[in-house]
């Protein structure tokens, strides 16, 4: 198929805006140059063309749909390279400053083949990584785009090839890392540790950027867990069945448990090569946490229970990083969460911690919910709903950040019985995420007054499952409060569903030595 110069000109210009309205006069503009004495209509002539060329039908287009007083809008796939990288996860590429090189071309693309390679070997099968040495901007770009990018810049300096590499977020260009590397000029393609040490060294500083980063909004726990990149899951419909709802949680348990094996990798060993780094014994102390909030219940479940372990090595991180990250609040309001945590007579401290990182922290929606948390388990629930709702007005609609605020939110008010705003909170919980409601309600409805919902679930449940489900409830819940009446408000509901189903008698030893007087007034 051949074009004219103007026709191969304005199929170019749409594809590279897929999904985006060009008025006549910007295809213009670009064909002829602004101030062109040629009107739209032959705007319009061309684009009639170019259908007839790719058999397009304007009332019913595959390519080129027509806005109606308005202009032309790219349907069709995006152009060859673009579609090549849509589904990657990171892109080696563009490589700029080939023509420093006076006869080294070779050496850098060989480089650049084997950071790739390297690459690939440190990250999950599932993330794809590509090589693209023209790498096109992310604007060229429609929905799908990959999640980061390395660019190769190389120069030449007595006699010694050199390369930068800038490992970018793709879709805003920000620089996660960077380092410098020589390269050698006498190591055969695939076997260069130069290439295979800057892989580990971009991917680990890559993932202690978006780890920390303090601009999101949202506390290290979750950034902890987003820094795996694990791709977003859906979060069901008012449609769906209980049973669909819960193969999407299942899903969703999966990928976190995935997700934390690969953190687990990469903090054991940044901290091998960093072992004094307070920093990494916080996020190493929040990672072992983490698996309790994430999928307790399944090792629970499992019979997996390494709790008196996991906490003796919180203590010992948090302790030893303590002297040195009180002045960085974000870094002391997790030690603060994780020391009350503990329950080992740590609470003074972990308030007074708290409170003083809420007083200087730079980055006050991820402070204020982990600061409301605190509050809340120190029975001061009014401080504590104004610090989750503050949150809650910082960040976006439906974030994951939000989706972080309600759920602490809730516990708060579960633990106090205020049935009203509870149920109000959790209705807007479940316009973002449906898939929630089948963990939440056996968790957080009203036990006098049981929905369908909650009931439903619990007889969907195994014994082992449901009583996995109330240790967890208890370990990472209930027993935090100081206060024992929001201590029991906490466990109640699932204690009521349990018991309900399945008889005082089979409760869990755990369970029924925490909660004697909640019990004896139970039926």
């Amino acid at each position: 198929m051949t074009f004219t110069r103007s026709e191969k000109r304005a199929l170019e210009i749409l594809c590279r805006h897929p999904n985006r309205l060009l008025t006549r006069d910007q295809i213009l503009d670009a064909l002829t140059g602004s101030g062109s004495d040629k009107g739209d209509r032959n705007i319009d002539f061309l684009i009639n063309r170019l259908r007839r060329k790719l058999s397009d039908n304007a009332r019913d287009p595959r390519y080129i749909a027509t806005r109606y007083g308005e202009g032309y809008v790219w349907i069709g796939p995006p152009p060859g390279v673009v579609a090549d990288l849509a589904d990657a996860f990171l892109v080696v590429g563009p490589l700029r400053g080939l023509d420093n090189l006076s006869d080294c071309h070779s050496l850098a693309h060989r480089f650049a083949a084997d950071l790739r390679a390297s690459l690939s070997a440190d990250l999950p099968p599932a993330q794809r990584v590509a090589l693209a040495p023209d790498c096109p901007p992310a604007t060229d770009f429609a929905d799908q785009r990959p999640s980061l990018s390395v660019e190769l810049s190389f120069f030449e300096e007595c006699g010694v090839v050199n390369c930068v590499a800038a490992a970018r977020d793709f879709p805003t260009g920000r620089i996660l890392a960077i380092l410098r590397v020589s390269l050698p000029t006498d190591i055969p393609a695939g076997t260069n540790p130069a290439a295979a040490d800057a892989a580990k060294q971009l991917l680990n500083n890559t993932w202690r950027t978006l780890a920390t980063e303090t601009d999101s909004g949202l506390p290290l726990p979750v950034l902890i867990h987003l820094a795996a990149t694990e791709p977003d899951h859906s979060h069901g419909a008012a449609t769906d069945s209980d049973r669909r709802l819960d193969k999407l949680n299942t899903q969703l348990e999966n990928r976190s448990m995935a997700a934390w094996q690969e953190n687990e990798t990469r903090l054991r060993g940044l901290m091998e090569v960093e072992p004094g780094d307070a920093g990494l014994k916080i996020l190493y102390a929040t990672h072992i946490h983490s698996k309790y909030i994430s999928f307790g219940h399944r090792l629970f479940r499992a019979g997996i229970d390494t709790r008196a372990e996991d906490e003796d090595r919180i203590e010992a991180l948090v302790l030893a990083a303590l002297p040195h990250v009180q002045s960085e609040p974000e870094y002391a309001i997790m030690a603060a969460k994780l020391l009350h945590f503990l329950d080992r007579g740590y609470f003074d401290l972990a308030h007074t911690l708290s409170e003083e990182a809420l007083a200087s922290s730079v980055a006050p929606a991820g402070s204020l919910v982990i600061a409301g948390q605190l509050r809340a388990f120190a029975g001061e629930t009014e401080a504590a709903l104004r610090c989750f709702d503050q949150a809650l007005n910082l960040v976006a609609h439906g974030s994951k950040a939000h989706l972080y605020a309600l759920t602490l939110k809730i516990q708060a008010l579960r633990a106090v019985a205020d049935f009203d705003r509870l149920n109000l909170t959790k209705r807007e919980l479940y316009g973002i995420s449906t898939a929630a409601m089948l963990f939440f309600e056996p968790m957080f409805a009203d036990p006098d007054n049981l929905s369908i919902r909650a009931r439903a679930v619990v007889r969907m449940l195994s014994y082992e499952k449901a009583a996995a489900l109330l240790r967890m409830n208890h370990y990472t819940s209930a027993r935090l409060f100081r206060d024992a009446e929001h201590r029991a408000n906490s466990i109640l509901t699932p204690l009521t569903l349990v018991i309900r189903r399945f008889g005082k008698a089979r409760l869990p030893e755990e369970i029924a030595s925490a909660y004697p007087e909640l019990l004896d007034r139970m039926p």
